[in-house]
């Protein structure tokens, strides 16, 4: 039984250090053991959970203090009534002092990382909130001339994303086909408008999954799958006014720094790994396939090779996972990045490493 120390979670929310052999699986899921202290984290963290969606369907860590030692006790509420002997235990500390909880029971899971979860975590809860805000925007502002409107089409393949339709419940669309100037209910401004919000929306963007998530769903139904579906929100919601969604913008764009600068630890790690000599990475971030250059010194490197061995190939997952979020040239400069000084490089940025 080979045990190693990492992290797991079981709520996609949060994480708990936690020791495990990878080889003891049920299902798939892993069978951690924890300090008392990460029992602690978890007896809070399952008691906020109880309290906002019922105890009958979550089960309950405590701890109890007083005696010699803790008492940690797992609660199943909804076994309380048919199977009372079976709704509580006592989880004893193996030799090690760990408490072995929800092993071939709750669908634990291990995370890579560890602390970097909550980075990743707040840079995506913070670019959904401003993708669906958006698509509230749209549709207020597409409303405003056609009160009926219930959805419209964007093109997100378009250089910079635009309105392509509009739908309503009654069958009404824009373009009908007999609009003579083009515009039937819009006038040029208010589809400017419209595109404007989604261009800088899809500034912090485009993963197609994630876009299915926030809400932007591809258009299978009238067979163009290239196309998404925004559903606007109901008009007597609060308006998603252009400062509540320049805020939702702003937390996005920090979140979205936060990552770039909390990835560089792990990036500098694996680097290194690839290439013990590194002192730095040189990255096109926009390019179509990743480019990357490790930096002996300031003027020469070694190109990662088009099929990665797996230790530069965790490098490219590492800085795909690090621009998922589509950083501009203002975030990468404001995380410690310059541009590259190379003429032929245009677009590439330079990350120097940290001492040893």
């Amino acid at each position: 039984m080979a045990m190693i120390d990492t992290w797991v979670s079981v709520d996609d929310t949060h994480i708990y250090p936690a020791r495990l052999d990878r080889s003891n699986r049920w299902n798939g899921w892993v069978s951690p053991g924890f300090t008392i202290d990460a029992v602690r984290q978890l007896a809070a963290h399952t008691e906020e959970m109880a309290e906002a969606c019922g105890h009958d369907c979550v089960d309950q860590i405590k701890v109890i203090d007083g005696a010699p030692e803790p008492v940690v006790l797992h609660i199943r509420w909804q076994y309380l009534t048919d199977e009372p002997s079976s709704a509580a235990n006592v989880v004893k500390p193996d030799a090690d002092g760990r408490y072995w909880i929800g092993g071939w029971e709750w669908t634990w899971y291990e995370v890579e990382d560890g602390p970097l979860f909550y980075s990743k975590n707040a840079a995506y809860q913070a670019w959904s909130w401003a993708l669906a805000l958006s698509g509230r925007r749209i549709g207020e502002i597409l409303q405003a001339q056609m009160p009926q409107a219930t959805s419209c089409l964007v093109d997100l393949n378009h250089c910079l994303g635009h309105v392509v339709r509009v739908e309503s419940a009654d069958g009404t669309a824009w373009p009908s086909g007999t609009d003579e100037d083009g515009y039937g209910p819009f006038d040029a401004e208010t589809l400017g408008a419209a595109d404007e919000v989604l261009r800088k929306a899809l500034d912090h963007g485009r993963d197609a999954v994630s876009l299915e998530i926030g809400g932007w769903r591809p258009a299978r139904d009238i067979g163009h799958p290239e196309l998404h579906r925004i559903v606007f929100a109901p008009l007597q919601l609060v308006p998603a006014t252009e400062h509540l969604l320049d805020e939702a913008r702003a937390k996005a764009t920090e979140a979205r720094r936060k990552l770039l600068v909390d990835t560089v630890p792990y990036l500098v790690q694996d680097c290194r790994a690839a290439c013990p000599e590194a002192a730095g990475v040189l990255v096109d971030p926009n390019a179509d396939q990743p480019f990357v250059m490790f930096l002996a010194d300031d003027t020469s490197g070694t190109v990662s090779v088009p099929v990665p061995s797996d230790l530069a190939q965790k490098v490219h997952d590492r800085l795909e996972g690090m621009f998922a979020y589509r950083p501009t040239s203002d975030d990468l400069t404001a995380c410690g990045w310059s541009e590259a000084v190379q003429p032929h490089l245009d677009g590439a940025y330079v990350l120097t490493f940290p001492a040893e």
